[in-house]
């Protein structure tokens, strides 16, 4: 016989096989990367899939206590990609502000923030883990209390940062506006969610505890919340159409500034041997060390700062 909250289980494999398909699509149309977030929705859907399935296999064995502790874990670890999946959002905003005005904020703002919130879903999942005495101690552990508190300052981060974008709303090109107000709404809804978790772990009430609770309390306050949530971002991101990467200053700096960077890279190929005829004939004239040419710039960040290192390690020579 399935009980309520079991129900409650079942409603979420429901929902959440759709939405999974759904960030799957926004993956492949948007791309997969962290940054596009629709990954973090994809790993949300399956983190309540996957949650939701052991909470369900506890019909069948009532008594397996690693079922209960999956079930936990996974539901202490859904803040965070919502939250970073909300970040990504706010993003992409951004990134629309500095391909119309050059004037966006920086994107490490939007990186730090999703540290912390990652930092916080490590944390939980520890606490959730490292004690086997009992589900309620690894519930209400420090490093679960620790999370959570990170949570909170990543929402209210994230507040912060909807407000600062809110301000160059005249800046943002058309068809992202939509973005910025799904965004702002599900952060609201999220804070909800949020309360629920701060009250289940740090406030000692029955009724919201996650095994024992009051379902529906946890239906009203928790489940609901996170279903609208994913979906007014799903269904957004239907919406959207494919941007250009915005470029930053920083990224600028490190282009070539004439539109023949191809035609450099390939001259410079053609010439490495004419180069390494005219240094040894540098040594042989002067009888010294002739100044090795720096090496061009070209790659990813990684290749530019292994350049970076070889040019001041040759030029100390």
């Amino acid at each position: 016989m399935v009980d309520y909250r079991q129900g409650l289980s079942i409603l979420e494999m429901i929902v959440y096989i759709p939405a999974l398909f759904m960030a799957l699509f926004m993956g492949f149309r948007h791309g997969f990367g962290r940054q596009a977030g629709w990954y973090f929705f994809i790993l949300f859907s399956l983190a309540r899939l996957i949650g939701n399935g052991c909470y369900l296999g506890t019909i069948n064995n009532p008594n397996n206590i690693n079922l209960y502790i999956a079930y936990a874990v996974c539901n202490s670890v859904g803040l965070s990609p919502l939250l970073l999946g909300l970040l990504a959002g706010l993003s992409r905003v951004n990134d629309s502000i500095q391909r119309k005005t050059g004037t966006a904020y920086w994107p490490i703002i939007f990186r730090l923030i999703g540290l912390i919130s990652l930092v916080a879903m490590i944390l939980s999942i520890v606490g959730q883990t490292s004690n086997d005495s009992s589900l309620e101690a690894g519930y209400t552990s420090s490093e679960v209390k620790a999370g959570i508190a990170l949570f909170i300052v990543t929402w209210v981060a994230t507040v912060f940062l909807t407000i600062m974008i809110w301000f160059r709303y005249e800046g943002i090109e058309n068809g992202e506006h939509r973005l910025l107000w799904a965004v702002t709404i599900s952060i609201a809804i999220l804070f909800i969610r949020l309360m629920y978790s701060i009250l289940s772990i740090f406030k000692h009430d029955s009724d919201f505890n996650l095994f024992t609770g009051n379902v529906t309390v946890f239906l009203v306050m928790d489940v609901l919340e996170e279903i609208i949530v994913v979906y007014i971002m799903m269904l957004t991101g239907l919406t959207l159409q494919l941007r250009e990467k915005a470029v930053y200053d920083a990224d600028k700096e490190l282009q070539p500034t004439s539109g023949s960077a191809a035609a450099e890279n390939t001259s410079q190929y053609q010439n490495v041997g004419l180069q390494e005829q005219g240094y040894q004939q540098g040594v042989s004239a002067s009888g010294g060390a002739a100044p090795r040419p720096k090496r061009k710039y070209r790659g990813g960040p990684i290749s530019w700062l292994v350049i970076f290192i070889l040019n001041k390690v040759e030029g100390r020579k």
